[in-house]
């Protein structure tokens, strides 16, 4: 549920926080004494959950030198309990869900409240009420979120079926999610390989770039992944559009798939991490961060990444579970390289393989075709577990084997509706190495619902 999002994974947001359809940023409010506040908050609220749930951060504003903290900060926090929120949101939104608030510290240690927003609504979410003498928010009215980013009403006919077809496929999901309990379906998979030296290729020669722009860091600092890695890289197979080297960070910005604080493929607009052309690609390696020391950078946060127009794609990324704490009554430091956590994969091959959905859709016409590899790599030694707490794992399940490679190829059009069933049969040989731990598709299918709804 909500209310188990970790801090850690909320802080991501706020590392180099950016406005979008499922992040909003307010000042602070005061959502205590002052009506037209609470409306506002109501508004982003409504937008923000008929959207398909997402984030809102208070206390902070945007300028043209990017997202600040507002001025007046309070004494206190106490006007941002998780109570006050929800009574705001028993009030105006029809119906009424609940939200989870945490006190998130940013970069510099300064704390903020964000609301996560849930989204898998089966119909569309009204407000109940007005907002004071029948301003900011309209009574019976229903908010989406649009480009700007802005909440509005519906104004044209793509943006209702574009509601109504969410919440449709909400309906749809809960009925599969009852379907599966009970028996689980083919996934359509592709038998042969097509043309499969291209991506190993691909992948060989983001390996020797990662290396070359590495090589002049210490041994042991983040960037370099001393504790091992994760690696996911696909090919899109189909005709391509016509796509100019100018137009194609737009479309990569716009086949993000943001259902976690730290996607895939992020594309960062900060100096000293924004995305450059190299190669014919467009690259980014958020390693090599100037603004902060190589040896202040955690392997989960310095990204290397390369997408070409060809339907390329190459991520690799370190291991979260080496640089947190477990949580739990007595948060304890987690030693490196020591334990691995059960439902980050899932969360990490899902939220990509709905970006190479995306992506595919952006950059090709027609039906289309993913080869998708992943790869692990420093497991030995790591015990399986919940860094979080939400899964328990009751034995003790270790792995032995240091490094597997997984792969499979799927259609494009697939991905959206079948996501359990293609991501439960690629990590079962992952999840196999901790002492034949046997995943289970109802544990893919909740951690899958969960993330796409930001119940995370």
């Amino acid at each position: 549920m909500a209310k188990n999002i970790s801090r850690e994974r909320l802080s991501d947001l706020l590392v180099d926080p950016r406005e979008d359809l499922d992040f909003e940023v307010k000042n602070w409010l005061d959502l205590q004494d002052s009506n037209d506040d609470k409306a506002i908050f109501a508004k982003a609220v409504l937008a923000i959950a008929n959207h398909g749930g997402g984030f809102i951060a208070l206390g902070l504003v945007e300028t043209d030198l990017g997202i600040i903290e507002a001025q007046g900060r309070p004494a206190t926090l106490d006007r941002y309990s998780q109570d006050l929120i929800n009574g705001i949101v028993q009030n105006y939104c029809d119906p009424s869900f609940h939200c989870a608030v945490h006190i998130v510290a940013s970069p510099d240690e300064a704390l903020f409240p964000m609301v996560v927003v849930p989204g898998g609504h089966r119909v569309p979410v009204r407000a109940r009420r007005a907002g004071p003498h029948g301003n900011i928010v309209l009574n019976n009215a229903i908010y989406i979120r649009k480009p700007g980013p802005r909440s509005e009403a519906p104004q044209s006919a793509q943006d209702w079926d574009e509601l109504l077809g969410r919440c449709l496929r909400n309906r749809r999901d809960e009925m599969f999610d009852q379907i599966r309990d009970l028996i689980t379906g083919a996934v359509p998979q592709i038998e042969h390989p097509v043309e499969p030296a291209r991506l190993e290729e691909w992948i060989n020669s983001c390996f020797d770039r990662w290396r070359l722009l590495t090589q002049q860091l210490p041994e042991q600092v983040g960037p370099r992944f001393p504790h091992g890695y994760y690696n996911f890289a696909y090919e899109i197979i189909g005709e391509r559009r016509k796509i100019s080297p100018a137009q194609l960070p737009e479309v990569l910005r716009n086949s993000v798939v943001r259902h976690t604080g730290w996607p895939p493929f992020w594309y960062p607009t900060r100096d000293g991490i924004t995305p450059y052309p190299i190669e014919g690609s467009v690259e980014c390696w958020l390693g090599g961060d100037t603004q902060t020391p190589a040896e202040s950078r955690d392997a989960a946060h310095s990204d290397f990444w390369r997408i070409n127009a060809e339907g390329f794609a190459f991520l690799l990324r370190g291991f979260q579970e080496d640089g947190i704490e477990l949580q739990g009554p007595r948060p304890s430091p987690v030693l490196p390289g020591t334990v691995f956590d059960i439902t980050l994969p899932v969360w990490r091959i899902g939220e990509t393989l709905l970006q190479a959905q995306r992506l595919s859709e952006n950059l090709f016409e027609g039906p289309t075709t993913i080869r998708f590899i992943a790869t692990y790599e420093g497991l030995s030694g790591r015990s399986l577990t919940s860094i979080d707490h939400r899964r328990h794992v009751w034995e003790v399940r270790v792995a032995r084997q240091n490094s597997i490679t997984l792969n499979t190829h799927v259609d494009a059009q697939a991905i959206d509706t079948n996501l359990p069933e293609i991501v439960h049969p690629l990590l079962s040989p992952l999840y196999a190495l901790f002492d034949f731990f046997e995943l289970s598709i109802q544990l893919v299918s909740e951690e899958l619902s969960r993330m796409r709804a930001g119940n995370y």
